[in-house]
């Protein structure tokens, strides 16, 4: 039997981590390593550092499953961008956060005085026809981005330069992919594959320019700290898989184009506890959510085309 604190909390976190990546999918070999792994208790000469050993070997062979190979191609570095890593190290919840909510708070009309009791909250938030007013519901478009990263200079080279993008389950790995493809696939013709990317708008003159098309949220806190990027989201039916962020503060989304379905659910730890749920947020939306805390997926519904602006304050 372990009989260190540390090693049964290894444990612990060992078999939250399998039932939420049964959810996702497991090759054979990762789910050997994991049985291997919580029988550590049957080798009583085993060493805290062969729990490290096998931790890690465990998360390589998961990372490199069937079900993962996309979202490598598209990211830098496997372990660091992994969210089964970050997973393994993230402090137990406080259930409290989850208990007894199954639906957003929808507000309308808010103010900043207003909405000063819900600026930090954990609960998931809908604030209705919040951006009708920004240029960007009007004039945003994929051919708008089009020409912005054919018109500037050194627009993709920004992405060799750390600027995040995002494929999803796309088989798209590049936003010059994205750019270059049919003018069918891009309106998701019939008989098309549908695609959804994201990506970190970093290119300062590109940043410059699109920021003529919206603005932070009138109603949170004027003392926050903003994200110095912002996230453009856009395309059809796919939208994200369940996943947590690994960022630094709240997260809000303007819907600019189209709807989105959100499912979020607790982390594992507190799915005893707290329920699965899913919401709309239609265009003209904001959506804030603590993304660190609530897993979230995304989804479009078919034949329809979403475009989101998304950024953080804390």
């Amino acid at each position: 039997m372990l009989n260190t604190k540390n090693e049964r909390r290894i444990r612990e976190r060992l078999r939250i981590i399998q039932k939420h990546a049964n959810l996702r999918g497991l090759s054979l070999e990762a789910l050997e390593q994991y049985n291997y792994i919580c029988n550590l208790e049957q080798d009583k000469k085993l060493r805290h550092k062969d729990v490290v050993i096998v931790m890690i070997a465990f998360f390589v062979v998961l990372s490199l499953s069937g079900a993962w190979v996309n979202s490598i191609l598209s990211v830098r570095c496997v372990i660091p961008a992994n969210y089964l890593v970050w997973e393994a190290t993230r402090p137990l919840a406080d259930c409290a956060y989850c208990e007894n909510v199954t639906e957003p708070i929808i507000l309308y009309n808010v103010t900043r005085q207003e909405f000063a009791e819900y600026s930090y909250s954990s609960k998931p938030i809908i604030v209705k026809n919040a951006i009708n007013h920004w240029r960007a519901t009007k004039e945003f478009s994929f051919d708008l981005f089009k020409r912005l990263y054919l018109h500037t200079d050194g627009s993709y080279e920004s992405f060799d330069e750390g600027c995040q993008f995002l494929n999803f389950k796309s088989d798209l790995f590049t936003l010059r992919e994205v750019f270059e493809m049919s003018d069918e696939r891009a309106r998701n013709e019939p008989g098309q594959y549908p695609w959804y990317v994201g990506w970190g708008n970093c290119h300062p003159d590109i940043q410059a320019t699109v920021r003529q098309y919206f603005e932070i949220p009138h109603f949170l806190p004027d003392d926050a700290e903003f994200s110095a990027t912002e996230n453009i989201f856009f395309g059809y039916e796919i939208g994200a898989v369940m996943h947590l962020d690994y960022i630094s503060r709240l997260m809000w989304q303007g819907q600019v184009k189209g709807r989105k379905i959100w499912s979020v659910a607790p982390v594992p730890d507190c799915d005893h506890v707290c329920n699965k749920f899913q919401y709309y947020v239609e265009a003209g939306d904001i959506v804030l959510l603590d993304t660190r805390i609530w897993y979230h997926a995304t989804t479009i519904p078919k034949g329809e085309f979403s475009m989101t602006v998304q950024s953080e304050y804390g």
